[in-house]
């Protein structure tokens, strides 16, 4: 029998090379029995895990992915709490309750009240709860692309590594059992409707074969949205056929399928989010709207048309209204050297490939955007007087000034982002059946619930809501009786 420590060792390193271990079927713990199985190993299946984990239950965390992290990794990395130590000192009022308020305006009300309340008010602890395992965040919150307001908290790491290098190297002292390579087929059930289990293919060096695993006390589905199944998002939204996604590949929604097999009941699967991204096959993106107060967008006559700060909703329907490829984005280089290394690293790759566009003047950049010049100096001038003078979306979100060359410009291109639709459940992120009825032993936590943003996420809601549902769903399961 190989020793667990060895075993999470091998995934942590799989991980860190991000480089497939197919070989851990071979190694895989030979008992196929735990109190709670996890399933999708981003970061709400991290936190569930290292949740259930901390309560001394011995966890089962699958992905079926060669690598851990999920759209957590390819997150910007922002995580939403409303946080009076780190926002009143710059003057920012927040509270769960405006919090709340917002989301659910945000979300055209489509969102479960209760379940939202407890993801806002749980948001904070959480946030602590990441620092007490070592995630360090920015002294000073920051407002992305559709977050509406600034209470965006940003690691130190690039993107989302700060959550899943900490969390993974946490459920290994933990002793979570982690097996990649690992795809949920069926949701186990017995007599009464129980989830007991489930049933996976494992892919490995030998080739494929199938295995069950039994739960004592909960299922955990947390294996993110379907924004990579061009399928499903053609069926549940028509007009976005074609739209390339940023997603991880393994967000096809088979998981959220599977549920739906044994009557899960979902909600909103018309709800899909697009943001600015990368053409189709780009394997990286320049995203220079990561600081919404540094970034203006114009339209193919020079000029901005909406204030940069709406949500994504709204920005992406804006977007859309005009064009294709026919909005732009500007910004200064101050805004690129406040980047994280790794967006900073695809802005300048971006130079070779042509998704971006760098010049020494504001005349410069305005010719190589084939824009008026004299449209694009008034729109950066008009600008920087609403940022002096703290009004428009600067009286909103800290602005600052775009005057600092070289100038960056990218063209937009929408990418389907993220799903918001999915699995029903309550505020304890128990899944619900089409009768509104628990099932028993089934949670779910993440983009593969649909109760949490309504129509619209909101910019840095999507990391907070999976780590927070994630340890949520964690907490409860614990409080199961084994069956």
């Amino acid at each position: 029998m190989v020793e667990r420590r060895t075993l999470c060792t091998g995934v942590l390193l799989s991980f860190m090379a991000g480089v497939s271990k197919s070989t851990f079927a071979s190694l895989f713990h030979t008992v196929n029995e735990f109190d709670i199985i996890v399933v999708g190993a981003g970061g709400a299946g991290l936190a569930a895990a290292l949740t259930a984990a901390e309560a001394k239950e011995r966890v089962l965390l699958i992905e079926k992915m060669g690598a851990i992290g999920g759209n957590t990794l390819r997150a910007s990395g922002l995580f939403n709490a409303a946080d009076p130590e780190r926002q009143e000192r710059i003057g920012i009022k927040d509270s769960p309750q405006w919090h709340f308020e917002q989301m659910m305006k945000s979300g055209r009300s489509k969102g479960d009240p209760e379940v939202v309340r407890r993801f806002v008010n749980e948001a904070l602890p959480t946030l602590h709860w990441l620092e007490s395992l070592g995630v360090r965040f920015l002294p000073t919150p920051m407002t992305t692309w559709g977050a509406e307001w600034p209470r965006g908290h940003k690691p130190l790491q690039p993107r989302g590594q700060a959550y899943i290098r900490t969390m993974s190297t946490a459920c290994i002292k933990q002793g979570v059992i982690i097996k990649t390579n690992t795809a949920l087929t069926d949701l186990i059930t017995d007599e009464n409707g129980r989830v007991t289990g489930i049933r996976s293919v494992v892919t490995s060096s030998q080739g494929q074969h199938t295995m069950v695993f039994h739960a004592r006390k909960a299922v955990i589905l947390t294996a993110g949205g379907f924004g990579a199944n061009s399928v499903l998002v053609s069926k549940y939204r028509p007009e976005l056929k074609g739209i390339p996604t940023d997603n991880n590949p393994g967000n096809t929604g088979d998981v959220m399928e599977a549920a739906m097999r044994i009557g899960a009941a979902t909600t909103g699967l018309s709800y899909i989010q697009c943001v600015p991204g990368a053409p189709k096959g780009r394997n990286f993106q320049v995203r220079l709207d990561l600081d919404i107060g540094r970034v203006v967008m114009l339209d193919a006559d020079g000029r901005r048309f909406i204030d940069e700060d709406q949500s994504r909703g709204e920005l992406s329907r804006a977007i859309l209204n005009h064009p294709k490829g026919s909005v732009w984005m500007l910004t200064d280089n101050a805004s690129v050297n406040e980047m994280d290394q790794i967006s900073r690293k695809d802005v300048y790759r971006g130079l070779q490939t042509g998704d971006s566009m760098r010049a020494d003047s504001l005349e410069a950049i305005a010719v190589k955007m084939s824009l008026p010049v004299h449209e694009v100096k008034a729109s950066i001038s008009k600008f920087n007087q609403e940022v002096a003078q703290e009004v428009g979306k600067c009286g909103r979100v800290k602005c600052h000034s775009i005057k600092t060359s070289p100038y960056w410009a990218s063209r937009v291109i929408l990418n389907v982002h993220t799903t918001m639709g999915g699995l029903v459940i309550n505020s304890k992120a128990q899944v619900k059946n089409k009768a509104g009825q628990i099932i028993p032993g089934l949670f779910a936590a993440g983009e593969i619930s649909g109760s949490v943003h309504g129509e619209n996420r909101m910019g840095g809601n999507g990391i907070a809501d999976a780590i927070t549902f994630g340890r949520i769903a964690g907490k409860e399961a614990c409080q199961l009786q084994s069956s």
